[in-house]
């Protein structure tokens, strides 16, 4: 009889067959399975690969129908346990009788911890059980983690299998109530969630106060002394007529004196170890959303080059051998890096706040050649081998030099700024410091001033939130997990209530946020959420029963579904009032009703919402919509913008046919067959130029996706192509539009 050990991932049965054995690593198929098999010493192991969770709730048959007054059914009904993979009970019977002994081997969370149980109680398994638990798929700590085996935590499982009753009861039971009452079902359905709904509502109140936010004039004065702007002591100054009355006292002299000059050494502390929150943060920062850092984060995991990435641990163990890692790393593209930190540091690494048992901070694992990773793949990975090092590297010293000068009564500030030291700041790519020129000044200088000026300013509204701090904010408010938060975030974007990044709420969105907090303060806010996430701590320590807790969170929502049912014609006419109103872009050029921006199947259009619906104009499929309040100077209908990601914004005439648009479009006559070439776009929705005659005339042009380009009515004498002014922000050239043409070849003196 063998030891059977259970994985999470194909990937980590992998790692832990070929780190334990002593030899050969034998694939054997079992029904619709396929095991590895290996020998340790005298024992023989067989390692099985799940993919994630083996059990799927859901509820009876007799509630497939959605409907209202079924919901308080609904939520007594005990959830059935689906297995996701077929006949893979068969297997684990099979392979519980092969074997002695069963280690459960998958992710050392909550999650992992029930997938392990679920798989034990498929396999019917109640003794001969242990569990090993590692951070790292390294083999060092692979073979210790084996050598160490410990037991199944099942009260840890019965969080996460609370949390899964919760979820699933909540998020079924809400959703239904929404959808019906707004009568939005089928692919238009209204999703709420425990989690995501207060999460909605912190983004929809953000829009809010952005919205409301009265911004005021302010005046700010300054003079040039030495090449650089020295502030007046006053600003911000309230009025124009005060800006103005200290401007003409300044002018009354040219000259100013140094009255203060004052050194000041300080510190920029190096950053904490990442856990998984300021991982998501600073990934989003280098321009990789949350959901995909997260993602790129697993992947690199189950590979062996980085350690577990969901963890609240902000503190390195004592038993990660710092030297080790950076030994390992002066391998890697960073080597000069390392022998430069080696050298200068004492490399005792930074503590944050948090310390935990259960995972270290991320830290890279292994390391690797710059050509072993490309894309997103590489810069998450740069990003924590660098962090890592940033934590073991000295703080920063930073001299600040102030400046105190005096004219005509009035007094200016200045602080320059040099590194003394840069310290970490020499290994991570998220540095806000910049040093700032010395005008090198003494004290008592009499010294001549230049280009005095009052700058008019405008105060700004608070800004959006990122990916980045969102999953701060959840976190700060006990709003899911450190392994759901990105998941969560990503559902807002596919529901369609959220777009862009800093994130904007979508009509949608909206009203379903307002909505909530109108009529549903439990569902809208974070306290009932946070209040239950406590429970799963406690159900986790052994302090309180699963069973207790979701009876409890049952007879919460039982009593908020009252409520709700009781404010459903309030709920639907909030809703729909918003939506409304989000969607509003301005007024009806014919009967003066609000015209509105809609969306059906897969297109998107502009539409009089009046009884005549006089009005309506398809809308570019792709991009996002700004109503402009300029006229077009063609035809008097209003402006669109048209924002696409990695393209310069483009501006049009809301009226698809006006020749506002159409002239910027047609860049002149095809060679071909005399037909128009115009700019057209694929199914991947890239620009190119194409014949207006196709399909009988076939001729397309490539052209840069990020450049303006303008018409000018030339012909090419070469090949006969039109010729447009390409635009590249400040640079231009004007070119023929087909890029094989030799005249491109011989003077080209554009950026493609």
């Amino acid at each position: 009889m063998g030891s059977l050990i259970i994985a999470e991932k194909a990937n980590v049965a992998l790692r832990i067959a070929t780190s334990l054995s002593e030899g050969k690593v034998s694939r054997v198929k079992i029904g619709a399975s396929t095991v590895l098999r290996f020998q340790r010493g005298n024992v023989d192991y067989t390692v099985l690969s799940l993919r994630g969770h083996i059990i799927e709730l859901d509820y009876p048959k007799e509630f497939s129908n959605w409907r209202t007054d079924n919901l308080k059914e609904l939520i007594s009904a005990t959830p059935i346990e689906n297995v996701k993979v077929k006949g893979l009970d068969h297997v684990l019977r099979k392979l519980d009788q092969e074997n002695s002994e069963i280690i459960v081997a998958t992710d050392y969370d909550r999650e992992g911890e029930l997938i392990g149980v679920e798989t034990l109680r498929l396999m019917e398994r109640v003794n001969g059980i242990k569990r090993a638990r590692f951070s790292a798929l390294t083999k060092y700590d692979l073979v210790q983690s084996f050598e160490n085996l410990a037991e199944v935590d099942y009260n840890l499982a019965g969080s996460a299998e609370a949390r899964g009753v919760i979820d699933l009861m909540w998020g079924a039971a809400l959703t239904r109530f929404f959808s019906v009452t707004t009568k939005r079902l089928g692919g238009e359905f209204i999703s709420v969630g425990r989690v995501q709904s207060p999460t909605l509502t912190i983004l929809v109140e953000k829009e809010n106060e952005i919205r409301d936010f009265v911004s005021e004039k302010y005046y700010e004065l300054s003079i040039v002394i030495n090449g650089v702007r020295f502030g007046y002591e006053g600003n911000p100054i309230k009025t124009r007529e005060e800006a103005e009355k200290l401007l003409e006292i300044l002018n009354k002299g040219s000259k100013a004196i140094v009255i203060e000059k004052k050194d000041k050494e300080r510190k920029i502390y190096r950053p904490t170890p990442f856990s998984t929150t300021e991982f998501l943060r600073d990934a989003n920062r280098i321009g990789v959303s949350v959901e995909r850092a997260m993602a790129i984060a697993e992947t690199l995991y189950q590979h062996g080059k980085i350690s577990y990435p969901r963890t609240d641990n902000t503190v390195y163990p004592r038993t990660i051998s710092i030297k080790s890692i950076l030994s390992a790393l002066s391998d890697s593209y960073l080597k000069k890096e390392v022998e430069h930190l080696i050298d200068n540091s004492k490399l005792i690494p930074s503590r944050g706040r948090i310390e935990t048992t259960d995972h270290p901070p991320i830290y890279p694992t292994s390391p690797l050649k710059k050509s072993e990773l490309k894309g997103d793949y590489f810069k998450i990975y740069d990003l924590v081998a660098r962090r890592f090092m940033a934590t073991v590297a000295e703080n920063a010293d930073v001299l600040d030099t102030e400046y105190i000068a005096e004219s005509n009564g009035l007094k200016f500030k200045y602080t320059a700024s040099r590194a003394l030291n840069r310290g970490w700041m020499e290994y991570y790519p998220i540095v806000y410091y910049q040093e700032k020129r010395d005008p090198e000044l003494n004290a008592s200088d009499q010294v001549n001033f230049t280009d005095q000026k009052i700058d008019e300013k405008n105060t700004n509204p608070p800004p959006r939130f990122s990916q980045g701090s969102l999953i701060e904010k959840m976190e700060k408010e006990l709003l899911g997990t450190k392994s759901t938060r990105h998941e969560i975030i990503q559902k807002l974007y596919d529901r369609g209530f959220i777009e862009g990044n800093p994130i904007r709420v979508r009509p949608l969105g909206m009203a379903m946020g307002e909505s909530l907090i109108l009529n549903s303060e439990a569902v809208a806010r974070p306290e009932m959420t946070a209040k239950l996430e406590q429970e799963m701590d406690q159900i986790a320590s052994g302090s309180k029963k699963k069973e207790e807790v979701v009876e409890d969170s049952r007879s919460i929502l039982t009593g908020l579904l009252d409520d709700l049912i009781n404010k459903s014609e309030k709920i639907s006419e909030k809703f729909y009032d918003t939506l409304r109103l989000e969607k509003v872009v301005g007024k009806c050029p014919k009967c003066g009703a609000d015209l509105i921006i809609d969306s059906r199947n897969d297109s998107r259009f502009i539409k009089c919402s009046g009884p005549a619906n006089d009005f309506f104009q398809f809308l570019p499929r792709t991009g996002k919509i700004e109503v402009s309040d300029e006229k077009c100077p063609v035809c008097g209908l209003f402006l669109i913008k048209v924002i696409r990601k990695g393209e310069r914004p483009e501006t049009r005439c809301v009226d698809n046919r006006c020749s506002y648009n159409t002239s910027r479009e047609t860049f002149g006559q095809c060679p071909s067959d005399g037909g128009n070439l115009v700019l057209r776009r694929s199914k991947m929705f890239t620009r190119f130029i194409g014949c207006s005659n196709y399909p009988n005339c076939k001729v397309t042009l490539s052209i840069p996706q990020k450049a303006e380009i303008v018409p000018t009515n030339k012909r090419c004498e070469v090949d006969g192509f039109p010729i447009a002014l390409f635009k590249y922000g400040k640079d231009q050239v004007e070119q023929c539009l087909n890029s094989k043409c030799k005249s491109r070849q011989v003077n080209n003196s554009g950026t493609q």
